[in-house]
């Protein structure tokens, strides 16, 4: 039995395809098997991936339907904050398979088990009004109007202008233009858009939800921006109304002759500030990186201040911090009274899931 199940690891039919495989109903029914979507099952320990789970319930489960809202932007690399939808969009802080262009998403963390309470990702997809759902379970699918999709692979999923509608109508503004900014940023997947085509997009949707605050988002958001912490950094630093940074700025280094890039930076005082994501608390290599990076930018000159995750959740400190450094190199810094109360109230409005809604 054992030797049987493993050959069909990341599987994921119908339960009359594993019966036709030789598996007796008494397995199909015992810890070994998922299920996954109703009638749909999946090895305990190997998992479907994500990808497969997503190709069945469009081709199988939901004949049809698109990859909506959360699900469709982890596939096009839009980002959206850990406290939404159970924290799925942490499948992506880890190193990803890559095969013909399109990257394979695993359905668990790394080290995580179905057996031991690890539970499958719940999927997104939109159909049209009027349609029928046969899913009881392991997707949300949404009856909606018809919206611009775009082809991931194998995968038909909402476009990225109708993603960012999508997701306004869960998270907040201020995440909203993380995930704009990720769309037309260095790091992006989704090439050829920018900042007009997904307003003008965006804009032919009015009266439908998350249409405002979408648009509302795209007049905010920036390109080479890297990551959502440094979207979120810099709606908090104008907001308190520090001088507005350069986003990424290109800096050579003399002997090397090469380029390094600072996040957010104030080049007229040699001052930048640098946001340390997940991905640089994974490897060592990328620490080293980062390290050697920052000793040639100081070689130049330059001050960096580093900020991460807990940073974001209670940025009082930080933002104190490099108001103190701005003043010291003759740069005008909002108060120390300004800035406690804008991060108040920043987080009392909820403008990001990353920033604590009360503040210490």
């Amino acid at each position: 039995m054992r030797k049987s199940v493993d050959r069909y690891r990341g599987a994921l039919v119908h339960h009359s395809v594993w019966r036709s495989l030789g598996f007796h109903t008494r397995h199909l029914a015992s810890e070994d098997f998922t299920t996954v979507f109703p009638g749909y099952q999946t090895l305990t320990d190997h998992p479907a991936l994500l990808n497969s789970m997503a190709w069945v319930l469009q081709n199988r489960v939901e004949p049809g339907s698109v990859l909506s809202h959360t699900t469709a932007a982890l596939f096009l690399g839009m980002p959206f904050p850990l406290r939404l939808d159970g924290g799925i969009s942490a499948l992506r802080d880890q190193e990803l398979f890559e095969a013909d262009g399109v990257e394979r998403i695993p359905s668990l963390l790394p080290g995580a088990s179905l057996r031991t309470g690890a539970s499958l990702p719940i999927l997104h997809a939109r159909v049209e009004r009027g349609g029928t759902s046969g899913v009881a379970r392991g997707a949300v699918v949404h009856r909606l109007l018809p919206g611009p999709t775009t082809a991931v692979g194998q995968l038909t999923v909402s476009a990225p202008s109708e993603v960012l509608r999508e997701l306004a109508t869960m998270m907040p503004l201020w995440d909203v233009v993380a995930a704009a900014d990720a769309v037309v940023g260095p790091r992006s997947r989704c090439p050829g858009e920018s900042l007009e085509s997904m307003a003008g997009a965006v804009s032919a949707a009015r009266g439908r939800p998350g249409t405002p605050r979408a648009l509302e988002a795209l007049g905010l958001a920036r390109p080479r921006v890297r990551s959502p912490g440094e979207t979120i950094f810099r709606l908090l630093l104008d907001a308190a109304g520090f001088p507005r940074p350069s986003l990424n700025l290109p800096v050579t280094v003399p002997h090397t002759g090469s380029t390094k890039e600072i996040d957010l930076a104030w080049e007229e005082i040699g001052f930048g500030l640098e946001y340390d994501g997940d991905g640089h608390r994974r490897t060592k290599g990328q620490w080293r990186e980062d390290e050697v990076r920052r000793d040639e930018l100081a070689s130049r000159g330059w001050t960096l201040s580093r900020a991460n995750g807990e940073d974001l959740l209670r940025p009082t400190r930080i933002l104190l911090r490099i108001g103190r450094t701005m003043e010291e190199r003759g740069l005008r810094a909002p108060t120390e009274e300004r800035i406690r109360r804008v991060v108040t109230e920043v987080g009392a409005r909820g403008l990001s899931m990353r920033i604590a809604r009360r503040q210490r």
